[in-house]
């Protein structure tokens, strides 16, 4: 049988898998749609499978006793969504992978002092495994630091931030009562700052964005089941498994074939998720 803590760094891993599909459908759509647009678009379609399991469950997702906590991680998580959408509008997606990246590092520390989960040099290892082999595949040069790089920096603290705090409000709450005070937050934003730069959108553009949304609200409520199952800094090192799918796609729909320091960042950071996977066995 398998234990919660290598269940939570499954789900987290099928979330992150995930999620590089729904960025990568995101960056494209704008290339032609406003930040405001598409992040509404993407929220909307993602609340529509929550809400129906939510209907068949009879389950109210607002019906809490941590109102003011989610409404505060619901509005940071914003933020940061904003932030990654913006980095993505001004940046190379490699270049805001591997900002992205530091995330993982950063949620160590915070674990260990918000959630006072211990310090454990194994975790430290497999995440610094795990960037090695991000910074070996992409190896970003000088001219990495520019303005899209900068929102990438604060999507990236914020990030760690806020998966300490789904952890924190996972104790008491259910997945859908913190997915939908986010995804609430996010389509309200959208639509009181960014309604007059909305557009007609093609029945085809709908289609594939509406998929988008569809695939991030499985890894949304992945990701969040996760965090219910294992510790956080346990789970930093999974973020590094996005370059896997990342690849596949370059490989298989743009005919872009791995180099060799592509190979070995994908090794590092398999290596990385192994040790972290293994190390999950001690949360029963």
């Amino acid at each position: 049988m398998i234990g919660r803590g290598k269940l939570g760094y499954i789900y987290i891993v099928l979330g992150v898998i995930l999620y590089s599909f729904s960025d990568a459908i995101m960056k494209n759509a704008m290339g032609i749609y406003s930040v405001h647009q598409v992040i509404f678009l993407r929220t909307f379609f993602r609340f529509i499978p929550i809400l129906a399991l939510m209907f068949f469950a009879q389950n109210n997702p607002y019906c809490s006793q941590r109102k003011k906590e989610n409404i505060f991680r619901a509005i940071l998580a914003s933020g940061g969504t904003y932030c990654a959408m913006m980095a993505y509008k001004y940046a190379a997606m490699t270049d805001v992978f591997v900002i992205g990246g530091t995330t993982a590092i950063f949620v160590i520390p915070l674990s260990v002092w918000i959630l006072k989960e211990k310090f454990n040099k194994m975790n430290l290892f497999a995440v610094v495994l795990g960037f090695s082999g991000i910074c070996f595949a992409f190896r970003p040069g000088s001219g990495i630091f520019h303005f899209g790089i900068l929102f990438a920096v604060f999507a990236s603290l914020i990030a760690a931030v806020n998966q300490v705090l789904i952890k924190k409000l996972a104790f008491t709450e259910s997945e859908f009562t913190i997915i939908s005070y986010h995804n609430t937050c996010l389509i309200l934003v959208a639509l009181i700052f960014g309604w007059k730069e909305f557009h007609w959108v093609s029945l085809n553009d709908i289609t594939v964005l509406s998929l988008g949304g569809i695939i991030g609200a499985f890894a949304q409520y992945s990701i969040t089941k996760a965090f219910k199952l294992s510790s956080s800094s346990g789970l930093a090192s999974a973020a590094y498994v996005m370059l896997i799918p990342n690849t596949i796609i370059d490989y298989f729909i743009f005919k872009q074939t791995p180099d060799i320091y592509i190979l070995i960042g994908l090794i590092l950071i398999s290596s990385g998720s192994f040790i972290a996977f293994r190390l999950q066995s001690k949360l029963k």
